[in-house]
């Protein structure tokens, strides 16, 4: 439970913002005058409230056509015939790079603009999912079937998001609530024993609505690979096998109940519950290791929106939120790390924040609070004694103001966090590390400003620029190690970082010619990253994290798409890279951070007519190192994949071939990425 203290000193932080932004509201509104009520300033508005063709929109999502964030939207039509993961979905955009340990299922990670995985803050309908522990987010804990729209934010974040980050946000909306009654059911099958089966009712008959979508995917992911024997330049000894102990399955249930008490004010509940139980294979493949890893993870929020308050019509967003996760991992007999190892890991997060904005013509002010406490509490099994009990408190405050100039033309965004840390860590125990049992305690305050400008000096044609200061603390995972793969280093200091990006968008629609749509955008990007967090790996393969003197990231991004005759649609998009490590050790300063690529390319075409639809596509990801030193070089990523989907009446039917050439390719060194498989799927919705 937090502290009574901490709740006062959020309350009084709440009280005192309030007051501020009523006083920033009375500089920046117009009085109200004596007038009839058709004022400039009420029919500004309602102009405004009626640009959201969204349905589903609330208070407190971001509307993505009014920001300067360069920003990315991906929609459910566009995954929801498919049989794959979040992982697979999201790398297929500019400037995204996904790493996996293995096929569907298996632990996934993303990156933007060259950043790490733990410098994405990734959301899960405004509920932040990175926590404390580290380690980034998982994505294939995160159900495909729930999920309505991904938002992805390059670098700059909008102040909806309490925190930002170095690489960028990324929120995941799930499905919400629609009048009348829906329901649909699903089932799948694909290559590797790999099943799905999954159940959607949605119903809303007044003001009173409630949603329920459940879903189970497992597969043996029994791939065949060559395997080299762990001798790369001996391929004599090479053969191929069957991957072993990699299977999963997992199940996932989200349900949601709103009301609507009235136009301007609604209560919304929502629960998540997943649960995973996977195999984790060993480096050399071995058929006799058994280590496994269960996650079980809960998010329970209540969200209350209330609009139009008060004279100056201001908008709110307050949510309650629970998270709790726990994962239990088990190598018991010492076939992955060091050592024989079964261990808890049970990670708590509770807290609040508000949103609030006040909307006058094209101008927005926003302000949002939010206060949370997270627990960490690992156990170790075998022995029955705590390794380390965590917690760390997190205030954060945001200010931002859009403001109009120019006719509109002009539009600037300035920002203001202030993120105020308490961590309190009292590790009793490191598996590998016995040097790691003093009391920390550590409170850290950070002021980050950023700037967004967008101008549109022609109708089709829109420039965008975004400037801003972001902060990463470390996670216990790097600060004490964890499950015989890594060693602990409590001397690390937090990562902060400059972003800043411009480029142009271009929307084109085109009556009287085959081509009738075409966009494109091209983005210039650069990161600057003071003490960057880095793992540096010893000739055991075990991992230590370390501060180095920083990097710098820069590059392209430039994406594309157009319709054409009708029927067609190509989409195109390419990213160029370079991240230097600037260390001050001589063999790795200048080289190329681990794990990232150089560049990478999608081109994809679609056909469609009537209900049926067809698609070709190529990815290819190019020159990334796997170590420090840039000494092993991974293979380039090449994967071609097809598929077709056939819509008739109630009934939507999909067949699609992935990798097709069977490549074979290792996002993490050893660990390979299937080849050429297939699935099929059907649904029928009511």
């Amino acid at each position: 439970m937090i502290h009574s203290a901490f709740f006062k000193h959020f309350s009084r932080l709440q009280t005192l913002l309030m007051a501020t932004v009523l006083l920033c509201l009375q500089t920046v509104l117009p009085v109200a005058a004596e007038e009839p009520p058709a004022s400039p300033l009420v029919m500004d508005t309602i102009i405004v409230t009626a640009e959201h063709q969204d349905t589903d929109f609330q208070t407190g999502d971001v509307d993505v056509n009014a920001t300067s964030t360069f920003c990315t939207v991906i929609q459910r039509d566009q995954f929801e015939s498919k049989m794959e993961g979040l992982a697979e979905v999201i790398e297929k955009e500019a400037g995204i790079q996904v790493r996996q340990s293995g096929g569907l299922g298996s632990f996934s990670t993303m990156t933007l603009r060259g950043s790490t995985s733990e410098q994405v803050m990734i959301y899960l309908d405004g509920v932040l999912l990175n926590d404390a522990s580290g380690g980034g987010v998982d994505l294939s804990n995160i159900a495909l079937s729930d999920v309505a729209a991904i938002e992805i934010y390059r670098g700059s974040a909008p102040i909806n998001y309490g925190r930002s980050s170095i690489g960028g946000v990324v929120n995941i909306k799930t499905i919400r609530s629609r009048k009348a009654l829906d329901m649909n059911a699903s089932t799948g099958f694909g290559s590797f024993n790999t099943r799905t089966f999954s159940g959607f009712i949605n119903h809303k008959p007044g003001n009173w609505d409630y949603l329920i979508s459940a879903d189970y995917l497992d597969s043996d992911n029994d791939f065949e690979f060559t395997y080299d024997n762990q001798t790369k330049y001996n391929k004599a000894d090479d053969r191929t096998v069957k991957r072993n102990n990699a299977q999963f399955d997992q199940a996932n249930i989200l349900a949601k109940l709103g009301y609507d008490a009235d136009d301007h004010l609604r209560v919304d509940f929502s629960h998540h519950w997943f649960f995973k139980d996977q195999g984790l294979p060993r480096f050399n493949n071995s058929p006799d290791a058994n280590t496994s890893l269960d996650t079980e993870y809960h998010i329970s929020t209540l969200k209350l929106t209330a609009d139009d308050l008060t004279s100056y019509g201001i908008n709110s967003s307050t949510k309650i939120d629970y998270t709790r996760k726990k994962e239990e991992y088990d190598d018991s007999q010492g076939a992955i790390g060091l050592g024989h190892q079964q261990l808890r890991y049970i990670t708590e997060k509770y807290g609040c924040g508000t949103y609030l904005e006040s909307i006058s013509g094209s101008n927005v002010l926003s302000m949002t609070v939010d206060a949370h406490r997270e627990k960490y509490v690992p156990e170790n099994l075998l022995s029955g004694s705590d390794l380390d009990k965590s917690h760390r408190d997190q205030l954060s405050l945001g200010l931002q103001y859009r403001v109009a100039l120019l006719q509109d033309q002009v539009m600037i965004t300035p920002a203001l966090r202030y993120i105020h840390l308490k961590d309190k860590l009292s590790p009793t125990e490191d598996f590998l590390d016995s040097s790691v049992n003093d009391r920390i305690s550590n409170t850290e305050d950070y002021v980050l400003p950023q700037i967004g400008i967008d101008y549109h000096p022609l109708a089709w044609l829109t420039i965008k620029s975004n400037l801003g200061r972001y902060q990463r603390e470390p996670s216990f995972f790097e600060l004490f190690g964890d499950r015989g793969f890594f060693t602990g280093n409590t001397d690390l200091t937090a990562e902060e970082g400059t972003n800043f990006d411009i480029g142009l968008e271009c929307n084109w629609q085109i009556d009287s010619s085959p081509v009738h749509n075409l966009s494109f955008s091209a983005v210039y990007f650069r990161n600057d990253v003071d003490d960057l967090i880095t793992r540096v790996y010893d000739a055991r393969g075990i991992g230590r994290s370390e501060n180095i003197s920083g990097s710098l990231i820069s590059g392209v991004e430039a994406r594309g798409h157009m319709d054409f005759c009708k029927y067609f649609r190509l989409t195109a998009n390419a990213t160029f890279q370079d991240t230097e490590n600037q260390s001050p050790t001589p063999v790795f300063d200048g080289k190329q951070l681990p794990g990232r690529f150089e560049s990478s390319y999608l081109g994809r075409l679609e056909a469609k007519y009537a209900g049926v639809k067809l698609f070709l596509e190529y990815l290819t990801e190019n020159d990334m190192y796997y170590d420090t030193a840039n000494l092993l070089k991974a293979a380039d990523k090449k994967e071609v994949n097809a598929g077709v989907s056939l819509l008739y009446r109630s009934v939507l039917i999909s067949l699609e071939a992935k990798n097709m050439t069977d490549n074979q390719y290792e996002d993490f060194n050893g660990y390979p990425l299937p080849g050429k498989s297939f699935t099929f799927k059907i649904k029928y919705t009511i």
